[in-house]
């Protein structure tokens, strides 16, 4: 790859990156990996989950059985284990029964799972788009190469009715809420899917949206359409009314979505530079919001987190069990 590209992974840098700048540098820019990734072993397996019950499903023309399922998710967690990947669950048997219990709750299919891969085509779409950018800006980088994967979801029989949409309150700053305006997609609606392992309402919804709408920019620009809409399916939220949730596309809203994302490439450019000045200048905490307590869920378990600052001074004692490396036991 020319030496001007900037490739950047929206989940795997920018979406980290703001999570924590500190924890992204360390272990993208140092080789360092946390000893667990809150999350990611969970989230993974869920699109592993979903994408394979669609296959199976449009083979063999029946929904696999729990058992099947079951046996998948736990060839799926051995091959995550190998690569390194961790969760904050204590046990294998607990990481698989939370998510199975999720997806197919009482051994069947939930109704929203069974809705979305009987009645829809998927298919999984790869993104790889480069675009110029601001001379000065990025230290000599010209080009931002964006990555990342979505699913793809045609509407075909029983087109589904969202009960819970996203309103945007500020399209240009992309902030919005989630409320109950309910949409009904159509026979035919071409809509960008995204899996989430966390509840519905989170720290870092916005982000997930920003995401998705970035995505959808980027579909169009691949395809010359743009999908009808975006969603986002929380799957381990327990209330079901609220798993889903419709986001609205507009062609204004896509430009500012990529405004946005490339603003977040050059924050995390600015972040590389100086950590590869000074490492224990990278900053800790959210872009955002400081330490919220989804973030100190990851902190715990981040193998940076003994000589971090900011996690030491949000716990309020330099010598509590979390940071303090005799702790056999926690590390």
């Amino acid at each position: 790859m020319s030496s001007d590209v900037l490739e950047i992974s929206y989940t795997g840098d920018i979406l980290a990156h703001r999570r924590c700048p500190r924890a992204w540098s360390y272990e993208k820019l140092a080789g360092f990996h946390p000893y667990e990734q809150v999350q990611a072993m969970e989230g993974r397996l869920i699109h592993h989950a979903m994408e394979w019950l669609y296959n199976q499903r449009k083979t063999t023309n029946a929904m696999p059985t729990s058992a099947e399922l079951e046996a998948k998710l736990l060839h799926y967690y051995r091959v995550l284990y190998a690569r390194g990947i961790r969760t904050k669950f204590t046990s294998k048997k607990e990481t698989i029964a939370r998510i199975l219990g999720n997806i197919y709750p009482g051994g069947q299919p939930h109704p929203i799972v069974a809705t979305a891969i009987e009645g829809a085509q998927h298919s999984e779409y790869e993104i790889r788009t480069v675009r110029k950018l601001i001379e000065g800006d990025f230290a000599g980088k010209k080009r931002l190469m964006l990555t990342g994967v979505l699913d793809l979801v045609v509407q075909l029989d029983q087109p589904i009715l969202y009960p819970r949409s996203w309103t945007w309150t500020d399209p240009q700053l992309l902030t919005g809420d989630a409320t109950g305006a309910p949409i009904q997609a159509a026979e035919g609606d071409w809509e960008i899917w995204d899996y989430k392992g966390v509840q519905a309402d989170n720290t870092f919804l916005d982000d997930y949206v920003r995401q998705l709408v970035t995505y959808a920019a980027l579909f169009e620009e691949r395809t010359g359409r743009l999908p009808n809409r975006c969603v986002l399916f929380f799957v381990n939220e327990q209330k079901d009314e609220r798993q889903l949730l419709a986001i609205p596309i507009t062609p204004e809203i896509c430009k500012a979505g990529i405004d946005w994302t490339i603003e977040q490439a050059r924050l995390l450019r600015q972040s590389e530079l100086s950590f590869q000045k000074d490492p224990l200048s990278a900053s800790s905490g959210s872009l955002e919001g400081g330490f919220t307590q989804e973030l100190l869920a990851q902190c715990t378990a981040c193998g940076q987190r003994f000589d971090c600052s900011g996690y030491i001074n949000k716990l309020g004692d330099p010598h509590h069990n979390d940071v303090r490396r005799s702790n056999v036991a926690k590390n």
